[in-house]
């Protein structure tokens, strides 16, 4: 995984998936821009650390692409999406995992000689990105459906229907799996190879945006309000 800290003390930098562009932080100056082939997209750049590198990974149609971070240059690319591709790559230690709806869900070697490692087409996300661990992948998808794969070999270790449509993207934290609904209400699951809800809450009204989670403290906004839920 990158070490963001580290990235940040070299680059200062912000990076954009309109192609691929980086920023300063501090004075808003281009750095570089990398044009990027294919249709544009919605899904977001993610950092990841691959090859001895950091590398900006954009999930495309028809190519997911890896970039240097530091020069903006294109490191990779691997033919694999279509149609109107909105989540963003899951990364881990090794792999990249990109997806989207009506199309499939693949898992890439990134670097020299990127490849495809294996497919899979039964659970394809039209707005929730997938998250990865070096064990596990989860996602969540539109349908109400939350599956969880082998990383590293594919395998589908378990899936579960929730009944409700998930945008917001899962997360992991301590060894947990938290799944938003639009409805409003999270569900949260051992992130492990057997499913197992640990806990449900309801936010009490409905929402579409991926927690983000800091400091013991998780941040929620619905269609309503902004949350800031921590414990006592």
């Amino acid at each position: 995984m990158l070490d963001l800290e580290t990235l940040g003390n070299k680059s200062n930098s912000a990076i954009l998936s309109i192609g691929a562009v980086e920023f300063d932080l501090e004075t808003g100056d281009q750095k570089w821009e990398t044009l990027r082939q294919g249709r544009p997209v919605w899904s977001s750049p993610v950092l990841g650390y691959f090859g001895g590198m950091p590398q900006v990974i954009i999930n495309g149609n028809p190519a997911v692409a890896g970039f240097d971070a530091l020069t903006g240059k294109q490191l990779w690319a691997v033919e694999c999406m279509s149609g109107d591709v909105a989540p963003s790559v899951a990364i881990n230690s090794t792999m990249a995992y990109a997806v989207t709806d009506y199309a499939k869900l693949t898992a890439i070697k990134p670097g020299t000689g990127a490849a495809v490692v294996w497919e899979d087409n039964t659970f394809t996300p039209d707005v929730s990105s997938p998250v990865a661990t070096d064990e596990f992948l989860f996602l969540s998808t539109g349908n109400g459906d939350v599956a969880c794969y082998n990383s590293v070999k594919g395998d589908t270790l378990w899936t579960h229907y929730f009944q409700d449509q998930f945008y917001a993207s899962p997360i992991i934290a301590d060894e947990l799996v938290y799944l938003l609904d639009r409805s409003g209400v999270m569900h949260i699951v051992e992130a492990g190879s057997e499913f197992k809800l640990i806990s449900e809450a309801a936010l009490g009204e409905t929402a579409d945006c991926t927690p983000a989670f800091s400091d013991k403290k998780i941040y929620i906004r619905g269609s309503k309000n902004l949350y800031c839920i921590a414990k006592n």
